[in-house]
């Protein structure tokens, strides 16, 4: 389990490549890339953006075509292979993002999905509209097994985004949280760029990544989110979830993270004033 620091550290770092835990670059599998040709485009727009290493996750989904573990690691293969040939300089590691249902163990074990980088770590997707009751006790299980759970942009789920302090709860059952580098750039709409802000302030984002599907009109957002992350993180938080943390999973070490901290709903002023004049209250 990874080790929680009750405040920052409050050292600098010197800016490191970022790694992307994140991306559908896996061609021929999911509704990411299309083909290798559309691959090597992403591989593009990695190399703009001084993106070196990137991990696989396409889609499992229980009751879907999802594409097997075995098929997966062969096609990545191939994707190596042809990045190199074009003189690419990408690494590309396997992983999956796996839709939440409480038989993710099962899968586990009976070799239908990879942690990330055959690492501790596994990427699992919440529904966007609600959070499954079973959620603590996954997150419990998982840990009891030795993997970790990181949850695929929390900033998008609708419940998060009415109470962030739900990824509070999960991160303090054990659980880390990877955020979306277009959500800071708006690409999913303005509550969904207001959370992800919320989650970066207060220690609830571990990792960054693309959620990358295709490559048109990604390397501009991508650059202007990197530049709005900058703008809101210190050097040292920003190495830890642009690279260090995510070089911890390609090693399979454990990550020592910030202790979250609880978010409290800012008043409106008219709230404020409400409150002074004892309108609306209670007699």
């Amino acid at each position: 389990m990874q080790a929680m620091n009750p405040g920052g550290r409050g050292e600098r770092g010197s800016e490191q490549p970022m790694i992307d835990v994140h991306s559908h670059i896996l061609p021929m599998v999911d509704d990411g890339a299309e083909d290798i040709e559309e691959a090597i485009e992403i591989a593009r727009i990695y190399e703009e953006n001084g993106v070196e290493k990137a991990i696989a996750t396409p889609h499992f989904i229980e009751g879907t075509n999802s594409s097997t573990k075995e098929k997966n690691s062969a096609i990545l293969d191939r994707l190596n292979e042809a990045l190199a040939d074009n003189g690419i300089n990408l690494r590309v590691y396997l992983g999956n993002e796996i839709y939440v249902t409480m038989d993710v163990l099962k899968y586990l074990k009976d070799g239908l999905i990879s942690s990330l980088n055959s690492s501790r770590y596994l990427l699992i997707e919440l529904p966007m509209l609600d959070i499954p009751l079973y959620i603590e006790q996954l997150i419990y299980q998982l840990l009891l097994k030795g993997y970790v759970p990181v949850i695929a942009h929390p900033e998008r789920n609708a419940r998060i985004v009415e109470n962030p302090n739900i990824l509070y709860d999960l991160i303090t059952k054990g659980a880390l949280a990877q955020l979306n580098l277009p959500s800071l750039e708006g690409m999913y709409g303005e509550e969904v760029k207001s959370t992800g802000e919320i989650l970066l302030k207060h220690n609830m984002i571990h990792f960054v990544g693309t959620d990358i599907h295709m490559p048109h009109g990604m390397a501009s957002k991508i650059k202007r989110s990197i530049e709005i992350l900058k703008s809101f993180t210190d050097l040292e938080t920003l190495d830890r979830i642009t690279n260090i943390n995510s070089q911890c999973i390609l090693d399979n070490k454990p990550i020592e993270v910030d202790s979250p901290i609880q978010y409290k709903k800012q008043r409106s002023f008219l709230y404020f004033l409400k409150s002074k004049l004892n309108l609306g209250g209670d007699k």
